[in-house]
């Protein structure tokens, strides 16, 4: 008697556990793209060219990419004081 009151406690809480899971799973893929709208895109590298130049090209990406976003949380921090 005691084995059987162990098992249906044992489906009891699975199932509680699978119910649980299934709401959370929705919830998070209801909207993916909500968290982050100012995604980071990949450089765009020329091919073209050397190891050097392409090296100079994504250095250059990546000081105005930093530059941009300074740019932008300085402008927040003014919009913010106002």
């Amino acid at each position: 008697m005691r084995a059987i009151f162990g098992l249906v406690g044992l489906l009891v809480v699975m199932a509680i556990v699978a119910v649980l899971m299934k709401q959370n799973l929705h919830a998070t893929a209801a909207d993916p793209g909500a968290a982050n709208t100012n995604a980071v895109t990949a450089p765009v590298i020329d091919t073209s060219g050397n190891v050097h130049a392409q090296s100079q090209q994504i250095q250059q990406q990546v000081r105005d990419g930093l530059n941009n976003a300074l740019q932008q949380g300085e402008q927040r921090l003014k919009d913010a004081d106002q």
